[in-house]
């Protein structure tokens, strides 16, 4: 009997481009409802995924001309700048899936362009990915597809490559080389992705330890022709097929290894088809060749053999038992049997085999684990570490008497007789039927959060489900472990069941809830309108307040009518607070907020209280060239002008006062329609004698008549003389 072996390359199926571009259409698909999504061109060079995605309703056109409205869809080899204008124009939603390595080669090229150089584009001339790069230089570049082509064109003193990102890095090289003394300055941008270098070393090194080689992958993928050039350059017979309808079992006349890999462009699905549909043709003709010998045969010595196999299966299934036994993850429990849904009448024995998924009572429980009823001649046990995925120590955290519960049969007797069971099996079998179910449909699931790990938290899903951090919250969580024991509502974001790997999201949760949230309140909004919110961010200029979806700005203006250095001083993060809405920017998502308009306006009481030529008491706030401010009242501050602080000349404020000081002013002024109060303090000070004007500004001078008038009236002698006394006196 033949003996095929396959091996999968390390590096097969999908890229990070074209999985990103794949990942991008499933969701638009999803998401716009009635809306048409179209994809310029093929998302990627296999038929069979464009054929789902079609399904789907998305639709492929090639060329912009034919849409007219509704979700564009740019491929992951990318388009001419001109392309992504004439959609805008058009008013199309764009979803732009062009690979970041094409997008580098895009911009590498134009700023070679841009710079002077004389640029080279290697890569093939048609090939949707270099007619992009060539269309973001104008098409002031020159494409090349081999060294001969180079060979075509006079050098200038400088020269700029790029090169499509699926062309071989040794090629690539050899072209470099063949110049680099040619020419007086060379850049070069290495623009070739990583994984098609290590795809086609990987495919390579393969193909020299088996007798052939299949490639998967359309037959007008570029980068999967280039592997089966490589493969084939080993020397090893190489067939390049897109399913497993293309694949001939004549190839493998006198080959026992069987080497496979795929193009960037060949999905997961499409690769394990192709294995698993050349497994069962394997097994199916073993099964006619046993057939055959037995038939044509029919000896006692084949009998003998065949015998002999039936007792090595049931020594392999012992085995198997008592494997499944000593696991002790469920996570790691992986059955090749098929199980069945099965549930057994209470008037019948149930006819059971090992593997299948039947329906019991719990009869008994103890420390050790739990007896169920199935309907078998006996019951059938459930140990401790086959109850749950948990840890457990009590049977009772489980299940209670008399539950019904689905459970798988691990053997029907052991040596003492027992029936085994697990629970947890059935668990995770329908664990996964869920998750699977609920990434298919994007559904949300709940989950408690078990324990925090580095980079996120653990939840139980019926398996390990892992919520990396950046997806616990729609901001930075600084305290995972306040998580623990919570129950969040998720969205499964990645699935790789032969891994055990389930990745979820509770921020994508909170951002549809969000976005919804968001559409409401802002139809609801209206200017002048009062609303109370949370404050989630203090800025220099401001603090964000959530209205339910969405954030409006408190200016730090408009926060109080006095004077304030930092929104912390009146306002905390997480805080709710009544705002009013000054401004709604429906369009651009914009809100200004204000606080001072709910409180009382000081100016207005002000005016009621104060008078000009009133003498206030106040203190210093803030030193300017022009003067100096002085808060009278809360919210109020009044300018003594440079010219007001004493009646001597000043030639800067702080001759005269200091920021914190303590003063009394005199109000020479009040504008309540400007909100202005002008203050002094030189109307305060004495005048001096030696200083004492006239309004003309000139010294004063008694006349002689002034003086006559003085002592002209009613005095007595004595008045007089006392008077003259008293200054004698002095």
């Amino acid at each position: 009997m033949k003996v095929l072996e396959i091996i999968t390359a390390e590096e097969a199926g999908f890229c990070f481009g074209v999985k990103r571009a794949i990942d991008l259409a499933m969701e638009a698909a999803k998401s716009n409802g009635k809306t048409q999504v179209y994809t310029l061109g093929p998302i990627i060079h296999n038929p069979q995924v464009v054929s789902k995605l079609e399904d789907l309703g998305i639709v492929s056109v090639e060329s912009i001309d034919k849409i007219s409205d509704g979700v564009i869809i740019i491929r992951s080899h990318g388009v001419e700048p001109r392309i992504l204008n004439e959609a805008r124009n058009k008013g199309l939603h764009i979803i732009d899936a062009t690979c970041p390595f094409v997008k580098n080669a895009q911009k590498y090229a134009h700023q070679l362009v841009k710079e002077g150089y004389q640029t080279f584009i290697y890569g093939d001339h048609e090939h949707p990915e270099v007619i992009g790069i060539y269309g973001a230089t104008d098409k002031k570049a020159i494409r090349i597809n081999n060294l001969e082509e180079l060979y075509n064109f006079n050098l200038q003193e400088r020269v700029g490559f790029v090169a499509q990102t699926t062309k071989s890095p040794i090629s690539y090289k050899k072209i470099i080389s063949s110049i680099i003394t040619s020419v007086k300055e060379l850049k070069i941008y290495n623009t070739i992705c990583n994984t098609t270098e290590i795809r086609q070393n990987s495919a390579a090194l393969l193909a020299e330890q088996v007798d052939i080689m299949l490639v998967i992958g359309g037959y007008n993928s570029a980068n999967t022709k280039r592997l089966v050039e490589i493969s084939a350059r080993t020397g090893t017979p190489t067939y390049h097929i897109e399913t497993f309808a293309d694949f001939s079992w004549d190839w493998l006349d006198g080959k026992d290894k069987i080497g496979i890999t795929a193009g960037a462009s060949t999905p997961d699905w499409l690769i394990k088809e192709v294995i698993e549909a050349m497994s069962e043709e394997k097994k199916d003709l073993n099964m006619e060749e046993e057939e055959i010998t037995e038939v044509v045969e029919g000896d006692e010595e084949n009998k003998e053999v065949v015998e002999g196999d039936e007792e090595i299966k049931e020594v392999e299934e012992v085995e198997e038992v008592e494997e499944v036994e000593e696991t002790e993850e469920a996570e790691n429990i992986e059955d090749d049997e098929e199980i069945a849904e099965f549930k057994y009448s209470d008037n019948d024995i149930a006819d059971l085999k090992k593997g299948q998924k039947v329906v019991g009572t719990v009869v008994e429980i103890n420390d050790d684990g739990i007896y169920v009823d199935v309907g078998y001649k006996t019951e059938g046990f459930i140990p401790l570490r086959e109850l749950s995925h948990r840890s457990i120590e009590n049977p009772a955290e489980v299940v209670n008497e008399n539950d019904e519960i689905e459970v798988v049969i691990l053997t029907l007797e052991d040596e003492e007789g027992n029936m085994i069971l697990s629970k947890r099996k059935a668990d995770y079998e329908k664990a996964w039927e869920g998750i699977m179910e609920a990434y298919d449909n994007n559904e949300i699931i709940e989950a408690e959060v078990t324990k925090e790990v580095k980079g996120g938290l653990v939840v139980d899903v019926g398996v390990r489900g892992f919520i990396p951090a950046s997806h616990v919250a729609i901001g930075y969580v600084e305290d995972l472990g306040q998580y623990i024991g919570k129950t969040l509502k998720l969205k499964v974001i990645e699935v790789e069941r032969d891994k055990n790997n389930v990745v979820l999201s509770a921020k994508k949760v909170l951002e549809k809830e969000r976005e919804h949230l968001k559409d409401e309140t802002l139809k609801e909004l209206e200017e002048g309108q009062e609303i109370t919110g949370k404050v989630t961010k203090l800025v220099d200029f401001g603090a964000f307040v959530d209205l339910g979806g969405i954030e409006g700005l408190l200016h730090i203006s408009e926060m109080s009518w006095g004077r304030i250095e930092h929104p912390r001083e009146i306002l905390t993060e997480g805080e709710e607070i009544k705002v009013k809405i000054l401004g709604v920017n429906r369009e651009e998502e914009r809100i200004s907020l204000g606080l001072k308009q709910l409180l009382p306006d000081p100016w207005e009481e002000f005016a009621k209280k104060h008078y000009e030529g009133e003498v206030i008491d106040g203190r210093i706030t803030k030193i300017v060239d022009f003067g100096a401010f002085m808060e009278v009242e809360e919210g109020i501050e009044g300018l003594i002008h440079i010219s007001q602080l004493s009646r001597r000349h000043v030639k800067t404020p702080d001759e005269v006062v200091t920021v914190g000081e303590e003063r009394e002013a005199k109000i020479i002024n009040i504008d309540p329609d400007q909100k202005r109060v002008g203050l002094s303090l030189k109307e305060l000070e004495d005048e001096p004698e030696n200083t004492k004007t006239q309004k003309t500004g000139k010294t004063k001078v008694e006349s002689k008549d002034q003086k006559e008038d003085e002592l002209t009236g009613p005095a007595t002698i004595g008045e007089l003389v006392g008077d003259i006394f008293d200054r004698e006196d002095d």
